[in-house]
C-alpha cells in the first residue's frame, strides 16, 4: 500500500513528460494541485483496501506531475551559478510539507478524527490554487522530442550513465532500504528509552529521527546546492557524501554508546538528503540542453526504481543474509560508487552538453 504510490510512478513519468510538451508546466501544477486535494479529501471517506489503493495511485498520479513540473521550471530559470540551490531549496520545502503532514496530521486526528483532517488539508490544497496561475504559460522547450531516441543518445554520454547508476543504487541500498527498516534495525538493536512510566518504543524513536531528518534537512539542502554551485563544484561533495553513507552504515553494526549510534542513524538519514540535492543539481547540470525533458524523465525514473525496490529487497535481503550483511553489502555498494567517482576522469558538466550526439 505505502509503495504503490511509486511504482504507479515508473510508467507515468514518460506519459507526464510528452504531456508536458503539449500544455504548460502552470496548467500541470495546476492538475496536480487539484488532484492532490481531491484524493486527501476522498482519504476521509475511503472504506477498504481497493479505495485506498486506488487513492494512493491517483495521489502518486499527482506527485509525479508536480515533481516533473518543478523540475522543469527550475532548469528553464536556473543558471550555473544557482541551480544547486534551487534544487535545494526545492528539496527543502518539500520537506517541509512532509513535516507539517505528518506532525500535524498525527496531532489533529486524535483531537478532530480522520474525516475532518483530510477534509482540511484537502481543502488547503484547493487555497493555494490562485498561486499557481501567477506562473508564466509558457511550455517546457525540449520535451516535444521523441523519448526513445533522446534515452539511447543520453546513454551514450558516460557521465550521465555513471549518474545513473548511482541514483539507482544509492536510491535502493540508502534512501529505499534505510528508510524502511529504521523501525525495525532499532527494535532488533533492543533500543528503547523509559522517562517516568513511559516507554519510547523502537517505532516512536525512528518517528523522531525522521522528524530531526526532516527538520533539518529544510536549512540543510539549499545550504549544500548553494555550495556545490560554487567554485570546487558538485563532485567532491558528491564523493564526501557517498564516503561518509558507507562510514557510517559500518558504524551502525558496531558497540558503541546508545545515543551515539542513534546519532549516527540521523547522520545516515542526513546523507541521504545531503545526497538528493547533489544529484538533482548534478543530472540538471548534464541536462541543460535540447535533451533535457529526456534527461530529468529518465532520472526520475531511475530514481524511483531503486526507491521502490530498496524496501523489499531490503527485507528480502535480511531474510536471507541478516540485517547485518544487509547493511555491509549496502556499505560496499557506496564505497565503490565513492571510489569510482573519486577516480573517474569524465568530462565537466558543461562540456558533455556540448558533445552529446544528435
Amino acid at each position: 500500500m505505502l509503495s504503490v504510490n511509486r511504482f504507479i510512478r515508473l510508467p507515468l513519468n514518460p506519459l507526464i513528460s510528452w504531456l508536458y510538451s503539449r500544455m504548460s508546466i502552470r496548467l500541470g501544477l495546476f492538475i496536480a494541485l487539484l488532484i492532490a486535494g481531491v484524493t486527501t479529501l476522498l482519504y476521509g471517506w475511503a472504506q477498504g483496501f481497493l479505495f485506498w489503493f486506488v487513492l494512493r495511485c491517483v495521489w502518486g498520479l499527482a506527485w509525479s506531475i508536480l515533481r516533473l513540473g518543478a523540475y522543469y521550471m527550475i532548469l528553464d530559470v536556473a543558471t550555473n551559478e544557482n541551480r544547486g540551490h534551487l534544487m535545494g531549496s526545492f528539496n527543502g520545502l518539500s520537506r517541509i510539507g512532509s513535516l507539517v503532514g505528518m506532525l500535524g496530521g498525527g496531532f489533529f486526528v486524535e483531537w478532530l478524527g480522520l474525516r475532518e483532517v483530510t477534509f482540511i488539508f484537502g481543502l488547503m490544497s484547493f487555497l493555494v490554487l490562485p498561486l499557481i496561475l501567477q506562473i508564466p504559460t509558457t511550455v517546457h522547450k525540449g520535451g516535444s522530442e521523441k523519448l526513445k531516441l533522446e534515452v539511447s543518445s543520453l546513454l551514450k554520454t558516460p557521465l550521465l550513465v555513471r549518474m545513473l547508476v548511482t541514483v539507482f543504487l544509492f536510491m535502493l541500498c540508502l534512501e529505499g532500504m534505510v528508510t524502511a527498516t529504521l523501525s525495525h534495525l532499532i527494535e532488533v538493536r533492543n533500543v528503547s528509552f523509559q522517562i517516568e512510566t513511559v516507554i519510547i518504543s523502537a517505532a516512536t524513536l525512528a518517528s523522531l529521527i525522521q522528524g530531526s531528518r526532516l527538520i533539518l534537512s529544510v536549512f540543510l539542502s539549499p545550504w549544500i546546492g548553494k555550495k556545490s554551485d560554487g567554485r570546487w563544484g558538485r563532485r567532491p561533495y558528491l564523493i564526501a557524501a557517498l564516503l561518509l553513507g558507507a562510514l557510517f552504515l559500518i558504524v551502525v553494526e558496531l558497540p558503541i554508546p546508545v545515543y551515539l549510534w542513534l546519532i549516527n542513524l540521523l547522520a545516515i538519514l542526513l546523507i541521504s538528503s545531503i545526497m538528493v540535492v547533489l544529484m538533482d543539481a548534478f543530472t540538471s547540470d548534464i541536462a541543460e540542453d535540447k535533451f533535457k525533458a529526456a534527461t530529468v524523465t529518465l532520472y526520475i525514473m531511475i530514481a524511483d526504481v531503486g526507491s521502490a525496490f530498496g524496501p523489499v529487497l531490503g527485507y528480502l535481503s535480511e531474510q536471507s543474509f541478516g540485517l547485518s550483511a544487509t547493511y555491509g553489502i549496502s556499505a560496499a555498494v557506496l564505497l565503490v560508487l565513492g571510489v569510482q567517482w573519486m577516480f573517474a576522469r569524465d568530462k565537466k558538466p558543461d562540456q558533455v552538453q556540448s558533445t552529446i550526439p544528435t
